[in-house]
């Protein structure tokens, strides 16, 4: 079963990919997208029912394997993949109608997406650190094309900065693994299988404390730059701003989670081998940090998508905050933090590109008066500008609230409340803009056609989600997010 299970979740995206580059036809690159990416997220459904049933799945030779921790991730991954093709339809092909791309950018877009979603997916199942590492490496280029799909100045310097930036960082990561692989070779010897993750668990507690020390800050480093955390971060608002409204939400919701599991596989390692007050630490420092340095930027921002990016940094901060926290409460907060972000960063991305389809700008001062040109769209935008700033009963309010009892419970008491005091003040920042662009005067503008029904159903079942996951989880999801959380604690 697990093979099969694994063939399909690697060979559908990476098959689906090669259909599309060669295939001429808007209709059959829309088909096979929705098919590819929708029997994908299926298949990481049953790999979540097996993981429950079963612990754990791993290949014969150990090379791939998937846990609950595993599971949940590609579950959020593979979804938010599928929502992303299912709205790309309808934005693209207004964009091809306004005469704006050409079919040969439409292959383009639909080929990179399914090996944006193949190289996450490579990421979450590999139990071999050193294709983590490959894996993490591959989704840079694959969606630095997505990130200069506009082919103006503009994007293709977003394109550049994402690439240097994050090779970089990335690079850093490879002598965190190296360094990892140097101190596992010592005790294992070189002709065992010293990278993978499941080995080196077992023989965690013989490792040298001094290099795994060394390595994690690579490894922080290095997945910190690829996920955003501050200060690191610097690629994300021009990347954000510049890739198309759809790519835009798949790497805030797809790209951040695969960054930040990578980091948290380390993160399990090291606390097993040397205690988690030393990674703890640096989490604690890096996730406020990021929290802090996106407020001034949020609450001084123009453009809509480069506001998200922004919250997209501050939410980072919160999952490195809440993980570097290490307890069970704030591992389950955590977890449940990055399916909440992810759904809601969907949402809101989807709805800014609504609106500059409506609008023909990014510039938040020139969207005014959504309500009556956009009804639906602003109402949705609306929705998920409340849940995105941690009001009840959205998804994020629990998650936030999960994250700050862990805090106080844990005796972390100041870095609370800082983190309390800087959520308080982006909610001020983002009710200001949202109110302005929604009801601010519409005068000299006519209602539009407020997108198609596909994505109209798309946005309100989103916000349908952000709204169930604050008042009820359903108990498979509870067991899972539980059992990822046990997995984080080693």
């Amino acid at each position: 079963m697990s093979i099969v299970l694994f063939s399909l979740l690697l060979g559908i995206p990476f098959v689906s990919a090669i259909v599309c580059a060669l295939s001429p036809g808007r209709r059959v690159l829309e088909s096979v997208t929705a098919t590819g990416t929708g029997l994908t997220f299926l298949s990481a459904l049953v790999l979540a029912h097996e993981v429950l049933k079963h612990t754990f799945l791993s290949s014969p030779n150990a090379f791939f394997y998937a846990d609950a921790l595993s599971a949940l991730l590609a579950a959020i991954v593979t979804g938010s993949a599928f929502a992303t093709a299912l709205y790309s339809f309808g934005y693209l092909n207004a964009h091809v109608a306004a005469g704006t791309i050409s079919a040969g950018q439409l292959r383009l877009y639909y080929a990179l997406l399914n090996v944006f979603l193949f190289t996450m997916v490579l990421v979450l199942l590999s139990n071999n650190l050193g294709f983590l590492w490959i894996g993490t490496e591959a989704t840079t280029l694959a969606t630095a094309f997505l990130v200069a799909f506009y082919d103006t100045k503009r994007s293709l310097e977003a394109a550049w900065k994402y690439v240097i930036i994050c090779s970089v960082g990335i690079a850093l990561a490879l002598f965190g693994v190296i360094l990892t692989y140097f101190s596992s070779v010592t005790i294992a010897g070189s002709s065992s299988p010293s990278l993978l993750w499941t080995t080196l668990m077992i023989v965690a507690k013989k490792l040298d404390p001094a290099i795994l020390r060394l390595a994690y800050v690579f490894i922080l480093i290095g997945f910190g730059t690829k996920a955003g955390l501050a200060p690191m971060h610097t690629w994300k608002p021009d990347a954000y701003g510049e890739a198309p409204a759809p790519i835009s939400g798949l790497m805030a919701g797809g790209l951040v989670n695969v960054a930040l599991y990578s980091l948290m596989r380390f993160t399990v390692l090291v606390n097993k081998a040397v205690g988690h007050e030393f990674t703890s630490t640096l989490l604690i420092i890096f996730g406020l940090g990021s929290i802090i340095i996106a407020v001034p930027f949020i609450l001084l921002q123009q453009n809509i998508k480069r506001l998200l990016a922004y919250s997209s940094v501050e939410h980072v901060g919160i999952i490195a905050f809440a993980i570097g926290l290490a307890t069970p409460l704030a591992y389950l907060g955590a977890l449940l933090h990055m399916l909440n972000n992810a759904i809601v960063k969907l949402l809101l991305f989807f709805s800014a590109g609504n609106l500059r389809l409506a609008y023909h700008s990014k510039i938040m001062r020139r969207i005014e008066g959504a309500v009556h040109v956009v009804p639906f769209t602003a109402t949705v935008f609306l929705i998920g500008v409340f849940a995105v700033t941690g009001w009840p009963p959205f998804g994020l309010f629990v998650s936030e609230l999960t994250i700050v009892t862990a805090g106080f419970t844990a005796g972390h008491f100041l870095p609370t409340i800082v983190f309390l005091v800087s959520v308080a003040t982006v909610f001020v920042g983002f009710i200001y803009y949202a109110s302005k662009m929604a009801f601010g005067s519409s005068e000299g503008r006519e209602r539009q056609i407020d997108s198609t029904p596909m994505t109209r159903i798309l946005l309100a079942a989103l916000a349908l989600l952000l709204l169930c996951f604050g008042l009820l989880i359903p108990a498979p999801l509870m067991t899972l997010l539980r059992n990822a959380a046990t997995v984080m604690a080693g």
